[in-house]
C-alpha cells in the first residue's frame, strides 16, 4: 500500500529536466512493474453482471450498467504524479479503476457489510389507486422500494468475491487501521502480491536516483 518517498517529486523533476532520457526510462521501468497487477486486476471481473438486472439499462440511467469489458477497460495504471489530496500528499505512480460499475464491484458493501439503507418510503392514496414510492433523503441512502435491495446486492457481489484487506499494518503505527484498501478487484490483487510491487517500484526510484546523481558526477 501507499509508501511515503520523500523528495521522489523533485526527483522526477529533475529527471525530466537534466536526463529526460532516464526520467523515460524510469517511468517505463515503474509502467512494466505495474502491468501485471492491473492484469491480474482484469482477471478478477465477473465476464457477466452479478445480477442479472444490473446487466440491463434502466429508465432513469443514474445507476452505472455492468459491462465487464468497460470494467475491465478502466482498470490501468497512471506514473504521472496525481493531485495533491486533502492532506498534501501526491502519488507518484497508481493502478486506477476508471470504471463506474467497476468501481462499485471494487467496493460495494466496503462500508456498510449490509448495504446501503434504502430511503423512506410513504404512501400516496390517490382515488382509485394506491401506490408506494421512495422519497429522496440524501447520497447515503439507496433509492430502491426493496428494503433489502442493498444487502441482496452486496451479497451477490459477495458470492463471486468477498472483500479483501490489501492493508498492511507497519511496524509500531498505531491507531485505527483505514477502511480505504478494502477490494476485491485491484485491492485484491494488491493484497495477493504481498507487496512485491511496492518494493519494485521503490527501487526502480531508488536506483534512477543513483543513476541521476552518477550521471551529474555527483554522490547522493
Amino acid at each position: 500500500m501507499p509508501t511515503e518517498v520523500k523528495g521522489a517529486l523533485a526527483l522526477r523533476k529533475a529527471l525530466r529536466e537534466f536526463t529526460p532520457d532516464l526520467a523515460k526510462e524510469t517511468q517505463k521501468e515503474i509502467a512494466t512493474i505495474l502491468k501485471p497487477i492491473v492484469s491480474k486486476a482484469r482477471g478478477f471481473i465477473p465476464n457477466t453482471a452479478p445480477l442479472s438486472g444490473w446487466g440491463k439499462s434502466t429508465e432513469n440511467g443514474k445507476f452505472p450498467v455492468y459491462s465487464a469489458s468497460a470494467a475491465k477497460r478502466g482498470i490501468g495504471y497512471r506514473t504521472t504524479p496525481s493531485k495533491p489530496n486533502r492532506s498534501g500528499f501526491r502519488s507518484l505512480s497508481r493502478i486506477v479503476n476508471a470504471s463506474a460499475a467497476g468501481a462499485i464491484y471494487e467496493t460495494a458493501g466496503r462500508v456498510n457489510p449490509n448495504g446501503r439503507i434504502q430511503a423512506k418510503r410513504r404512501e400516496v392514496n390517490i382515488p382509485g389507486m394506491n401506490s408506494v414510492y421512495t422519497t429522496s433523503t440524501g447520497k447515503n441512502y439507496g433509492k430502491s422500494n426493496n428494503p433489502e435491495a442493498g444487502s441482496l446486492f452486496v451479497q451477490a457481489l459477495n458470492a463471486e468475491s468477498p472483500i479483501v484487506n490489501a492493508y498492511t499494518r507497519q511496524a509500531g503505527q498505531s491507531g485505527r487501521a483505514s477502511q480505504k484498501f478494502k477490494g476485491r478487484v485491484i485491492f485484491r490483487a494488491w493484497a495477493e502480491d504481498q507487496g512485491k510491487v511496492n518494493a519494485a517500484v521503490l527501487k526502480a526510484i531508488e536506483n534512477s536516483s543513483v543513476k541521476f546523481y552518477k550521471a551529474l558526477g555527483r554522490k547522493p
